[in-house]
């Protein structure tokens, strides 16, 4: 009978068309939201875990009312003749609903994950524990719907879990290492330290076990699932222990900050003697945290234009491309002639912010910006009016033509890079030489004389081919 019944569930599941609904939801989610990010196993398996929250919650809603359906209006009375007891029926739908939820788990993380491997190169380090917690998150709401709805009859009973679970679950960020208690952990950055995902995936599992023997409890206490019960808090408390004593990631505040500050965890492995591995690519020297190897490629596509662009000297002197964390980036010493990739990669504006890199050094713009810094303490200069910022943001350009207004219009009219100011006139001029024939050439020969921060963009123009569009007055601060 029993065996029966839990056949009858487990179709009933399989075919249940919220549990694949919400399925095909989160897959399409998951990707739609990641689509201009080069994949990150670093982190990918952490956001597929954290959205797979809400097909935990719709499992654990139609786990309650399946539990609970034996007790709605008139059923008692027709179950009654019936020869399987109410635990029979909850062992089959314990023993279904997790399977189910499993399954459907593992098809929306690991087909999330696949999608993402078949979509470039993939840098950071694979947690193998991380896909797992996605499907012991979902196995873990079914047996609390089970739960609910054999020791709650409402049919409410089931979405107020969810609701309530789902509101600490949004609050996690803020509870710190007690974050780890509930089953699902949801924030994590690529240069963080390890997260306990081993021993939280243990305690996941643990707890599922828990309450589906406190859903059988109800028709009485038996042996089997009163030890199934002791055992599996024997397990969980200090596993959930273990996982909450972890020390949470403590970001420090804006001010005088140094190595000391960066978590120790973290040190060595991105600050350490051995944190890169290098390559040597076209006379370019390529740095690449371990596992993000596979990038350098990528960086390179997105650096070489800008370099092919520059006079044959500076080719020969285009600093060391080196990965830079973004937690901990006050450890690194920003004042050093590097062009430095982020931890995550594929976002037009991060291959701008690169291009910056290389035109700002080749220009000259870096040096003067850090001089103005040091002068004043949390001021920049500006650099309008002058010609070199004409041909830094044509340069940044180079990376892609076809999104040059977009690239080169950095918060509107008025753009900015830390320590340094342009404006529109700036922007208006690097699209004029895009569309200049022969531009390349033109600047290449007057380079000397355009990178002077004397010569402004109007002694410029005659040099570069191009006629007077519009005013273009240098800043009350400019940089030298």
């Amino acid at each position: 009978m029993r065996g029966q019944l839990f056949l009858l569930e487990t179709r009933r599941l399989l075919r249940h068309p919220l549990v694949w609904g919400a399925t095909v939801l989160v897959l399409a989610l998951q990707t739609f939201l990641s689509w201009d990010q080069q994949p990150n196993l670093s982190i990918d398996p952490v956001n597929a875990t954290g959205l797979s929250t809400c097909l935990a919650a719709v499992v654990l809603v139609v786990a309650s009312l399946a539990t609970s359906r034996d007790g709605r209006h008139k059923m008692p009375e027709s179950l009654a003749s019936l020869p399987g007891r109410a635990e029979h029926r909850t062992s089959a739908i314990l023993l279904a609903t997790p399977l189910a939820a499993g399954l459907a788990a593992a098809v929306a993380a690991g087909g999330y994950l696949v999608i993402r491997l078949l979509s470039g190169p993939a840098g950071g380090r694979l947690d193998v524990w991380e896909p797992l917690t996605a499907v012991s998150a979902a196995m873990f709401a079914a047996t609390l719907g089970v739960a609910v709805g054999r020791w709650a009859r409402w049919l409410i009973a089931g979405p107020l879990t969810v609701a309530v679970l789902g509101y600490l679950i949004f609050q996690n960020p803020f509870n710190g290492a007690a974050g780890w208690l509930l089953p699902v952990m949801q924030v994590h950055r690529p240069d963080w330290p390890d997260r306990p995902s081993a021993i939280h995936l243990l305690y996941v599992l643990a707890l599922a076990v828990a309450l589906g023997g406190l859903a059988l409890l109800k028709h009485g206490v038996r042996l089997a699932p009163a030890v199934a019960v002791v055992a599996a808090l024997a397990v969980a408390v200090p596993a959930g222990a273990i996982a909450a004593a972890e020390q949470p990631v403590v970001r420090p505040s804006p001010g005088e900050l140094s190595m000391d500050d960066v978590d120790s965890r973290v040190r060595e492995r991105y600050f350490g003697p051995d944190a890169h591995r290098c390559s040597d690519r076209q006379g370019i020297t390529y740095c690449a945290y371990a596992g993000y190897e596979p990038w350098i490629p990528l960086w390179e596509k997105t650096i070489r234009p800008v370099v092919d662009a520059l006079p044959t000297a500076l080719r020969a002197r285009v600093p060391r491309v080196e990965q830079m964390t973004s937690t901990w980036s006050f450890g690194h010493n920003l004042n050093a002639p590097l062009v430095r990739p982020p931890m995550e990669w594929g976002h037009p504006d991060q291959r701008t912010i690169l291009a910056q890199d290389v035109a700002f050094w080749a220009t000259g713009l870096n040096d003067s910006a850090a001089r103005a810094y040091m002068a004043h303490p949390g001021k920049g200069c500006d650099v309008r009016g002058q010609a070199r910022t004409v041909v830094a943001l044509w340069l940044i350009g180079q990376v892609s033509p076809a999104e040059q207004p977009r690239d080169l219009h950095v918060d509107g009219i008025q753009g900015r890079r830390p320590g340094t100011y342009w404006g529109a006139a700036e922007v208006g001029y690097a699209q004029l030489l895009f569309a200049t024939p022969g531009a390349g050439e033109k600047v290449r020969a007057n380079w000397d004389t355009l990178m002077k921060p004397a010569t402004t963009i109007d002694q410029a123009l005659p040099l570069l081919g191009l006629d007077r569009k519009s005013d273009s007055p240098t800043g009350a601060t400019p940089c030298r």
